[in-house]
């Protein structure tokens, strides 16, 4: 069974940096336990973490503009955290089983200049056998890649 062993957000709503678990890019945290709960008042940003496990799939399943407006989520300008320049970015550090290599998956939306939420980047790696320092890219899609395409 898959396990999340870590994951970041970035400018997601009232998430503007949170980070939970150990991270490919950040090494030094604990890995996320079997059970995790989240606790805490009203309007810290409980409901927006659940809503951006919903959002991250709704990207991957459908696209990005479908999923800034699904939901009553209102569109990218009432996704991205207020006052941020900066797009959203998730990072998720996920293992299939304990035996296996973990696996990080980045996304970063921001808008185009047609004012249109697109991903900027989408990345998908993991370490080879005894590879040490870093992981190897299987999906890397990025900002270049996509002027090349258009």
């Amino acid at each position: 069974m898959g396990k999340i062993l870590g994951i970041k957000i970035q400018n997601y709503g009232s998430l503007k940096d949170v980070q939970m678990g150990k991270l490919f890019s950040d090494q030094s945290g604990e890995e996320l336990g079997n059970m995790v709960a989240v606790i805490g008042p009203s309007g810290n940003g409980k409901s927006t973490l659940a809503d951006a496990f919903g959002f991250i799939s709704e990207c991957i399943f459908s696209d990005v503009e479908t999923a800034c407006d699904a939901n009553n989520r209102g569109g990218y300008d009432k996704l991205v955290s207020q006052g941020s320049k900066d797009a959203i970015h998730f990072e998720i550090y996920y293992k299939e089983n304990k035996n296996s290599r973990p696996i990080t998956y980045e996304l970063t939306i921001a808008k185009d200049v047609y004012d249109r939420p697109y991903v900027k980047e989408e990345r998908l790696r993991q370490r080879r056998p005894n590879q040490k320092k870093r992981e190897t890219s299987f999906v890397s899609v990025s900002d270049r890649w996509k002027r090349i395409c258009i």
